[in-house]
């Protein structure tokens, strides 16, 4: 297996970038290998090279063949298992940001499962990504678990490392795009459902009320909450509470700042107001849910 991650930027500043490398790799499974049932903060897509194997999330069971790619959102707990006569050979990567969600739904809107016209693409722009951070490793090298015999990690720890990892990301992102064959709207031309979502991942460290998202697009705020509702099947108040109630619990794992700050950096003007209403959405204080989550800091 190779494998490298950014460890130039920790996963409290990669969340505020809008799309962010986290990590990625290639390995030939053995057969029947199981990975999980695990829950991850980030974003993953495995590239399937050869062979076959099964995805198990979201309560079911999806088989993945050579030439497809598989999507595990953040916050799904999931597991995949390697066929058990025919193993899969896959490469993968672990993104995370402000726009990941958005950008993973541009390419897998109604499925876990994608067809890719050229899979080889994705395993040399992930021997690139690798190449970058392991001297050994040559961009345009085919990955042979008889010349890596053995875990090689290689983890970016310079700036320049990370900002080649992080460029060639959006690289691979914008040619997935372009294969998906989709019209994509810009922001402007968004509907108005996506620009509230957009603003509301833009400003949700501040006193935002909603009628601050209707004013912005000049509409009435119960016209904004049904118009909001009817595509992403919740009210942008709701959304607003989820979003900033994520962020909060990446603070509350990755840093040791107390609980007024981490208020103020969601939005809230007192840790009050913030654990009332943490709880009411966890079931589950902030403390607790910090003691209880502490031991995953330098686990990710």
């Amino acid at each position: 297996m190779l494998i490298n991650m950014d460890l130039v930027l920790g996963d409290l500043e990669k969340d505020r970038l809008d799309l962010a490398f986290h990590s990625c790799g290639i390995d030939q499974c053995k057969k029947g290998n199981l990975y999980g049932p695990r829950t991850r903060r980030y974003h993953l897509i495995h590239f399937v090279l050869s062979g076959t194997g099964t995805l198990m999330a979201d309560s079911g069971a999806y088989p993945v063949k050579p030439g497809q790619a598989f999507y595990i959102p953040a916050g799904c707990t999931a597991s995949y298992k390697a066929d058990l006569y025919d193993p899969w050979k896959y490469c993968w990567i672990e993104y995370r940001g402000t726009h990941a969600h958005r950008y993973s739904e541009l390419l897998f809107p109604d499925s876990f499962v994608l067809d890719i016209r050229n899979v080889s693409i994705y395993e040399r722009k992930i021997m690139e990504l690798l190449s970058y951070t392991d001297p050994r490793i040559h961009r345009d090298d085919v990955f042979d678990y008889k010349t890596f015999p053995t875990h090689c990690i290689s983890d970016a720890k310079t700036f320049p490392e990370h900002l080649m990892l992080g460029g060639k990301l959006k690289e691979l992102f914008a040619v997935l795009l372009y294969e998906k064959g989709q019209d994509f709207v810009v922001l402007n031309n968004a509907d108005y459902a996506d620009k509230a979502k957009h603003f509301i991942e833009m400003h949700y460290n501040e006193a935002l009320q909603i009628s601050d998202i209707a004013s912005y697009l000049n509409l009435n705020p119960r016209y904004l909450t049904a118009l909001f509702k009817k595509k992403f099947r919740i009210t942008p108040k709701k959304y607003l509470t989820f979003f900033r109630i994520e962020k909060a619990k990446v603070f509350l794992i990755d840093t040791d700042q107390p609980l007024q700050v981490i208020a103020n950096a969601i939005g809230f003007e007192n840790s009050f107001s913030f654990s009332r209403l943490f709880k009411s959405v966890t079931g589950i204080s902030p403390a607790d849910y910090r003691g209880q989550n502490s031991a995953r800091r330098h686990n990710d």
